[in-house]
């Protein structure tokens, strides 16, 4: 049962991860001053004291942002996988679960609905990455590069640490 609750647990992060991007993405935008996207709400909303569906959270970006037939598509097949993997995949295949010949099966389900979450992400990350740049001036490559850095710094013993 190990591999099926890891990849159910990857999952819920993907979800996670889902969500939070497109908030994310509305922040952003909400920041260069889009009609009927004020940052203070939108800050709500990522901070989670505004609750908003993964679903509203797709609707206030058809509602409000001009977006790609592509990504409208992605995000609607993504929003579909979400809510599959939070609300269906594991009570729909409990007992495909059990037997150990049909649990890969089922881990298979939840990869392919969960390569359908990150295509999303794949898409907008790059977006709310230069918006960040271009609002606050952040270069996340140059954020990620210090941190693994530092991350790997070991120093005479062989000991990793982060010598300040």
């Amino acid at each position: 049962m190990t591999p099926l609750l890891v990849e159910a647990g990857a999952a819920l992060l993907d979800c996670q991860e889902f969500e939070y991007g497109i908030s994310l993405l509305l922040y952003a935008f909400s920041r260069l001053g889009t009609e009927g996207l004020e940052p203070t709400r939108m800050t709500a909303i990522m901070e989670n004291t505004e609750k908003k569906t993964a679903g509203q959270l797709v609707g206030m970006i058809k509602q409000h942002l001009s977006v790609s037939t592509g990504l409208e598509q992605a995000l609607q097949e993504a929003l579909a996988a979400r809510n599959k993997l939070i609300h269906r995949v594991l009570m729909d295949n409990i007992e495909r679960s059990l037997d150990p010949k049909k649990r890969q099966h089922v881990i298979n389900e939840i990869r392919q609905l969960r390569s359908k979450v990150g295509k999303v992400d794949d898409m907008i990350r790059p977006i709310v990455e230069a918006l960040g740049k271009a609002i606050d001036g952040f270069d996340s490559d140059a954020a990620k590069t210090k941190a693994l850095s530092r991350l790997l710094a070991t120093d005479s013993l062989g000991d990793n640490s982060t010598s300040s």
